[in-house]
């Protein structure tokens, strides 16, 4: 994909913000219905503050507007270079920018659990129970630092290898989808068996973290957590009781090997 003149920038923002909209609020819309028809299987059974809604919402918004702001010029300049096509290109691309982005979001999370830079990440943690509009709520320096890892990995990455604008676009919406979907407070993942969920853990996975503020700093997956052992050892347990109908009735909830 070639670069464009600095003339074209404005139609990029808005593309890129169109399109970041549209995916972003599929996943929403995603989450919602299955919150609403999927009640059964909701992870914990604690009301939502109509006011922790709204500041999700705003928060929601502003890190679309960032997004499409800080893309812009990695998409129109050619910071990003695509030099590449076919099935074989997008699965690598995707495969590449996966794992770049796992491993940098651990980082990233687990600092921001430091004393020193929790202040911009308890933004993002007013919501111990998570929702629909969760994922994207988050600080000014926080969303930068998410963005970095959706456009400044690829851009490195392409430095070394021949990246796919396919793959590109089908990592940001599954990017996008397991962030603001896997939010829901809904478990539609039945599978928690250690060897599967390497790669994809469940929704409940991350509803932890927002409960207890500590481990599951992994994005996707369990195998950061697992190699620097941040994972809690009665996860299993208690997606067991969800996926079984029982809804966790307390933040606090404690499987047996964590009480």
């Amino acid at each position: 994909m070639a670069s464009l003149d600095s003339s074209s920038l404005p139609e990029i923002w808005l593309a890129t913000f169109a399109f970041a909209g549209v995916v972003s609020l599929f996943s929403s819309g995603f989450a919602v219905f299955f919150e609403r028809v999927a009640t059964r299987y909701k992870i914990f059974d604690v009301e939502v503050p109509a006011e922790q809604l709204r500041h999700e919402r705003r928060a929601y918004l502003r890190f679309l507007l960032l997004l499409a702001t800080c893309a812009t010029p990695f998409l129109g300049l050619g910071w990003i270079r695509f030099d590449a096509e076919g099935p074989l290109a997008i699965a690598a691309t995707f495969g590449a920018i996966w794992t770049g982005f796992e491993i940098y979001y651990y980082g990233l999370h687990r600092s921001l659990h430091t004393k020193p830079l929790y202040r911009f990440h308890v933004y993002h943690h007013e919501s111990r129970v998570t929702t629909a509009w969760t994922g994207q709520s988050l600080s000014v320096l926080e969303s930068l630092g998410w963005i970095a890892g959706l456009l400044v990995i690829p851009a490195l990455l392409s430095l070394v290898m021949p990246l796919s604008w396919e793959g590109f676009l089908v990592y940001f919406v599954a990017n996008t989808f397991v962030n603001v979907a896997g939010h829901a407070n809904v478990e539609l993942n039945p599978i928690s068996a250690r060897a599967a969920t390497w790669l994809a853990h469940p929704w409940l996975y991350h509803s932890l973290h927002h409960a207890r503020f500590r481990n599951h700093y992994a994005f996707a997956s369990t195998f950061m957590d697992r190699l620097f052992g941040t994972e809690w050892k009665d996860w299993h347990e208690l997606h067991g009781r969800v996926v079984a109908g029982d809804p966790l009735p307390s933040l606090n909830e404690r499987g047996a090997s964590e009480r």
